[in-house]
C-alpha cells in the first residue's frame, strides 16, 4: 500500500522540528562543556572562595540561557512551532519561566560573596561596593524586569491585569536581558579566557537568539505579512 505523498511530508517536518529542538539543547550542552573546560583558567572551585564563584556564574550561565530559551520560544519562529499532538514549547515556557528566576536570584549574593570572602569586607559593604562596578546597575535592574515579567505571569497575577496588560509587561523580558549584557561584557572573567571557544559559542548563541526574535517577532510581521 502506497503512504500518500502528504503524510511523508508530514512525518518529515515533525522529525525536522523535534531535530530543532533536540539542537537547542545540544547548543546549551556544548555551551555548558566549553565553560566547565574554561574554569580552570579562574581558579574556579579551587578553594571555598573559588567554589562560591564558581557557582556563582554557573547559576548566571543557567538562568540567562534559560532566558534565551524563554525568548526563542516567545520569538514563535515558524521552525519552533509546537509538535503535532503535544504544545511542547507553550510548557516548557511556563515551566521553565518558575524555575529560571530562582537560578538569576542566586547570582548576585554568591558572587558578593566570593569577593567578601576575597576582600574580607562585610556582605552588605561588599554588595554596595559591587553595585558601582561597570553595568552591574544596569544588571541589577534588568535582573528586576525579569523577575517582574515572571511574577506577572502567574496565574494569580495573570488573572487581576487581564490579558492585554500581561501581554505588555511580558515583553520586559527583552529589555531585561539587554540590560544584563553589559556586565557580562566588561566583567566577565569567563569571556576573556585565553581559549576563545567558550566566547565564541556564546556570543552565537547570543546572536542566534536575537536574530530569531528581531526576524520572527518585528521584522516579519510588519514588513513582510499582509493583513
Amino acid at each position: 500500500m502506497r503512504v500518500p505523498a502528504c503524510e511523508i511530508f508530514g512525518a518529515l517536518i515533525c522529525t525536522m522540528r523535534q531535530l530543532s529542538l533536540a539542537g537547542m539543547w545540544l547548543m546549551a550542552a556544548v555551551v555548558l562543556c566549553l565553560w566547565v573546560a574554561n574554569s580552570h583558567y579562574l581558579g574556579l572551585f579551587s578553594d571555598k572562595a573559588g567554589l562560591v564563584l564558581g557557582f556563582g556564574r554557573l547559576a548566571a550561565l543557567a538562568g540567562t540561557m534559560g532566558v534565551l530559551g524563554q525568548l526563542l520560544v516567545m520569538s514563535r519562529a515558524s521552525w519552533l512551532v509546537k509538535l503535532p499532538g503535544t504544545p511542547l514549547p507553550v510548557k516548557w515556557h511556563h515551566r521553565a519561566g518558575l524555575v529560571i528566576p530562582l537560578a538569576l536570584l542566586a547570582h548576585p549574593p554568591l558572587v558578593v560573596w566570593h569577593y567578601s570572602l576575597q576582600g574580607g569586607q562585610g556582605f552588605m559593604a561588599q554588595y554596595l561596593a559591587v553595585l558601582r562596578w561597570d553595568y552591574v546597575l544596569a544588571a541589577a535592574c534588568g535582573e528586576v524586569l525579569l523577575i517582574a515579567a515572571v511574577l506577572c505571569a502567574l496565574p494569580c497575577c495573570r488573572a487581576r491585569i487581564g490579558y492585554p496588560a500581561w501581554q505588555r509587561l511580558h515583553l520586559l523580558t527583552y529589555a531585561g536581558l539587554a540590560l544584563t549584557i553589559g556586565h557580562q561584557l566588561a566583567l566577565g572573567g569567563d569571556l576573556s579566557v585565553p581559549k576563545y571557544y567558550f566566547a565564541s559559542a556564546w556570543y552565537m548563541m547570543l546572536a542566534f537568539t536575537g536574530l530569531n526574535a528581531l526576524w520572527f517577532r518585528l521584522l516579519k510581521p510588519v514588513y513582510f505579512v499582509r493583513p
